[in-house]
């Protein structure tokens, strides 16, 4: 079944066309990556998606709702939320407290944000890190704070924009098994992500944008034998051997 389907989807800055005709589905319960060279689109796309920008034209359709140009919030509420590439940690809240900012979506009570964030810090394996402030954590986790501050929104889908750039080989193995993790919960994924040892065991299949425009579409097998994909993004070492 699809969760999430973008149809032409279409986003101009005056001349600048960031995001060309963009056609794809997500299908419940699936990772779908997103991959291409820097400029092509990708965070243009999640904005899009997520209400962030109005498209110039096209639709975007979730749960078979029409939520083109809809609010940010308004679309949180229906159960799509997205992390942000630059990490937005409210640093003067503790850890704890900014993932109860999330769990605010679905109550009103102090008490059951409270439980809702303890149980995503569990999950998200910041438990230790609940009363220290956000300004004070490392790299990782304030990437894995920005994936437990979503998830605190109880989402159907979940965006990810580059939530493993900058961490070294453990940290990326760590946000890799999170991420499958969160997977097996039930919830669709929509990965943005350049390290391709990251995103390609990952995905179920992979979606590729060049100059604003969708280049292919497919299993990361398939992606990784383009001869278009290869030229734009992967380069000669995924090239099969002549």
């Amino acid at each position: 079944m699809s969760l999430l389907e973008v149809t032409d989807l279409t986003m101009a800055f005056g001349g600048l066309v960031a995001n060309d005709r963009i056609s794809f589905t997500l299908h419940e319960g699936e990772v779908l990556g997103v991959i291409g060279p820097n400029g092509a689109g990708k965070t243009t796309l999640f904005a899009c998606i997520a209400g962030f920008l109005k498209p110039t034209r096209g639709q975007v359709r979730f749960a078979g709702e029409d939520i083109t140009g809809m609010r940010p919030d308004r679309i949180c509420r229906r159960g799509l939320v997205r992390t942000f590439q630059i990490v937005r940690a409210l640093p003067d809240l503790t850890v704890l407290q900014n993932v109860m900012v999330g769990a605010f979506l679905r109550t009103h009570a102090m008490r059951e944000a409270r439980q809702i964030a303890e149980e995503v810090l569990a999950f998200t394996g910041l438990e230790a890190r609940a009363h220290t402030p956000g300004k004070n954590l490392t790299i990782a986790d304030k990437k894995r704070l920005e994936v437990a501050r979503a998830l605190a929104t109880q989402p159907r889908l979940l965006m990810l924009d580059e939530v493993m750039s900058g961490l070294n080989a453990q940290e990326r193995q760590q946000a890799v098994t999170l991420v499958r993790a969160i997977q097996r919960r039930g919830i669709s994924i929509l990965l943005i992500e350049h390290i391709m040892d990251v995103l390609l065991p990952l995905s179920n299949r992979v979606l590729v944008l060049n100059y604003g425009k969708k280049i292919a579409e497919g299993s990361p097998d398939s992606i990784t034998r383009n001869p278009e994909v290869i030229a734009a993004y992967l380069g000669s070492s995924y090239a099969s051997p002549s």
